[in-house]
């Protein structure tokens, strides 16, 4: 909605700045995987999306063709003599780690990233309620059948209060959205999330992160346990 992050290519930029594979492998024990998708780990997941690996000289040229192309004497990045600074705000101190990694790989191209830490509710006043942030951390959930409207239509995309945060107005959303609502065949649902998961992917507005390729089940075994397991994605439900 408000500069800088209402040019893609400077999107698109933070979101090559950001060494998720460093972070795995560093932090994260080597237990995740990248994640480009929206859905990832299920049938929806669009394999064309981009897979946006860290690459810094991209997104200085990115930034650059953005007018973010001069350093002042801190050798901060600046557009017009002003530098480009960041607030994020996350509610968890355990992700730090994770996080300075990030404030650094910024800071080496010029880019201030300041961590503002708030509680959950905090958090959800500022992003979800109020609209208030330039970066934040946000993390949902999946379900067995998703619904895109709810997330992305450009109705929502004005009013406070839903899951639409970033302001998604794209009317190739909002027309497969009403193709969705009708589809019952699950091909075609597939198909058209498929969809709407490359066309969200593209647009850059979220940095997507990491999933883990399994699911761990707890279990005690004090009756019998039926034969099987639970799949990851709950398909069989």
């Amino acid at each position: 909605r408000q500069p800088p992050f209402n040019d893609i290519r400077v999107r698109k930029a933070f979101t090559l700045l950001l060494d998720r594979k460093l972070i795995i492998d560093k932090v994260m024990f080597g237990e995740y995987v990248p994640t480009n998708s929206f859905f990832a780990g299920e049938p929806y997941e669009n394999p064309d999306n981009p897979k946006n690996d860290y690459n810094p000289q991209e997104a200085l040229k990115l930034l650059a063709e953005a007018g973010w192309n001069s350093h002042d004497s801190q050798g901060r990045l600046t557009r017009n003599g002003v530098p480009l600074q960041i607030e994020f705000l996350y509610r968890n101190q355990i992700d730090e780690p994770q996080l300075t990694i990030y404030q650094e790989a910024l800071r080496k191209v010029g880019i201030t990233l300041n961590l503002r830490l708030l509680t959950w509710e905090t958090q959800i006043q500022l992003v979800v309620d109020q609209r208030k942030f330039q970066m934040a951390q946000l993390s949902w959930g999946g379900v067995p059948f998703p619904d895109p409207e709810v997330e992305w239509h450009s109705s929502l995309a004005d009013l406070n209060s839903n899951n639409n945060v970033t302001g998604v107005k794209d009317p190739r959303i909002d027309q497969l959205c009403e193709e969705y609502a009708k589809a019952f065949d699950m091909k075609d649902r597939i198909r058209i999330l498929r969809q709407v998961d490359n066309i969200m992917a593209n647009l850059h507005d979220r940095i997507l992160l990491w999933s883990a390729p399994s699911t761990s089940i707890a279990y005690w075994n004090k009756f019998g346990t039926p034969q099987g397991i639970l799949p990851r994605g709950f398909d069989d439900l």
